[in-house]
């Protein structure tokens, strides 16, 4: 199972405010992992950058998040 940092951001669109948390999470797959933890009415964009990181984009309801991904 691989490891990661994960750096979650939330930015709500309607206050303009922002949050952020670093965690450390094991998963064999991102994308599973991603599609337990949002909601189905959300909106999700991937995006491998050439660093390796793997940033997850998502909306729902108006709040903004991003979840980048970098392996340890």
């Amino acid at each position: 199972m691989k490891t990661y940092e994960m750096i979650h951001e939330i930015s709500d669109m309607c206050r303009g405010k922002m949050d952020s948390d670093i965690s450390e999470i094991q998963t064999d797959n991102l994308d599973e992992y991603m599609k337990s933890h949002i909601s189905r009415a959300a909106t999700c964009e991937k995006t491998e950058l050439e660093s390796g990181a793997i940033v997850y984009d998502v909306v729902t309801n108006g709040l903004k998040e991003r979840f980048s991904f970098t392996e340890i």
